[in-house]
């Protein structure tokens, strides 16, 4: 299993970042590929949380299409749990923590196993680049941006669209 984590400090309290991040309307104004997100209903049997539908369009591929998986909210831990339901092998979750002089600390965490996409982005990357590195990179600057200075997000690395075949929520 192959696993991604980064921290990004964000000068915003931890209660005012977790509130706006765990908003579902908020997800396609942090996450780079996303471009729509809704809630469809109860996740699948043995799923956390609730189904979301993502749509996800890559610039570079000109690709757009949407895929479903499951997200959980836990309010009093600040922490989000997602992943795919069925077929892919991956998870990942993302964490909110109280720092120094009002700050907060967000931590994303992504888990890919032998049934993600995850091998196959690493034989079409370039030798030395990581694009789900660069995936993780790009999500948190986006939120640093979004709560800080109310900018727009970042986009997704080059090579992230070799993903675009695939489910979003079981490439990160």
């Amino acid at each position: 299993m192959k696993e991604y984590e980064q921290t990004q400090t964000i000068n915003a309290p931890a209660e005012e970042v977790f509130g706006w991040l765990s908003d579902v309307d908020n997800l396609p104004k942090y996450l780079p590929p996303v471009v729509d997100v809704s809630i469809e209903g109860p996740s699948a049997e043995g799923a956390p949380g609730q189904r979301i539908r993502a749509t996800l369009e890559y610039p570079e591929g000109g690709s757009t299409f949407d895929s479903e998986g499951y997200l959980a909210v836990d309010e009093g831990r600040k922490r989000m749990e997602w992943g795919a339901e069925v077929e892919r092998d991956y998870s990942g979750w993302l964490e909110v923590a109280d720092a120094v002089d009002g700050q907060s600390q967000v931590t994303v965490h992504l888990n890919f196993g032998e049934r993600s996409v995850e091998p196959e982005i690493r034989e079409q990357t370039p030798e030395g680049r990581d694009p789900l590195a660069g995936g993780v990179s790009a999500t948190l600057e986006s939120i640093r941006r979004q709560i800080e200075e109310g900018a727009g997000k970042v986009a997704p690395p080059p090579g992230a669209e070799s993903e675009a075949d695939e489910n979003p929520l079981s490439s990160g």
